[in-house]
């Protein structure tokens, strides 16, 4: 319970509130030392799954997180984007990769499916993803989304269990 409360604090720094349909955008650039520690504490969940390369959608505010978590994993970070309806990404997504999809929230499940083809296209696998607030879009592609690791759940909005425990 004092994980949960200090992980809404620091969400809160970062200008994302709790609504009950979900949590707003959190900015870590609003607040760098609240994104480290949020980052750092992804690493942790991310560690043992020994991923090859951390991905990140196109927000400038994902690639904060997941910066962090690379640098803690001392792992690639990858941007993976929409370019005109096709999924492109920066280079360095090595072959066979082992990813973790980092963010603050998924909003859109679309998300999730689009990272999971991108590295199947590469012989790879999409082995967990990684958020700050669990929130239901990504519980609706939960078969697809690998592992599921989050700080907190919106669904946790009066209390309860840590969502690192799904």
């Amino acid at each position: 319970m004092k994980d949960e409360r200090r992980t809404w604090e620091l969400l809160r720094r970062g200008g994302a509130e709790r609504r009950e349909a979900g949590a707003t955008k959190y900015n870590g650039l609003a607040d760098p030392s609240g994104a480290e520690e949020l980052a750092q504490r992804l690493a942790a969940l991310v560690r043992g799954l020994v991923p090859t390369a951390i991905l990140v959608w196109q927000d400038p505010e994902d690639v904060l997180l997941g910066y962090v978590v690379g640098r803690e994993l001392s792992v690639p970070v990858i941007r993976a984007y929409d370019a005109e309806g096709l999924v492109g990404h920066s280079a360095g997504l090595p072959d066979e990769p082992r990813v973790v999809l980092i963010g603050d929230a998924v909003r859109d499940s679309t998300i999730v499916r689009a990272v999971r083809a991108l590295t199947e296209q590469r012989g790879g696998s999409l082995a967990a993803t990684a958020v700050l607030v669990e929130t239901p879009e990504l519980r609706a592609v939960a078969d697809e989304a690998g592992m599921i690791l989050s700080l907190v759940r919106v669904a946790d909005l009066t209390g309860g269990s840590r969502a690192g425990d799904s």
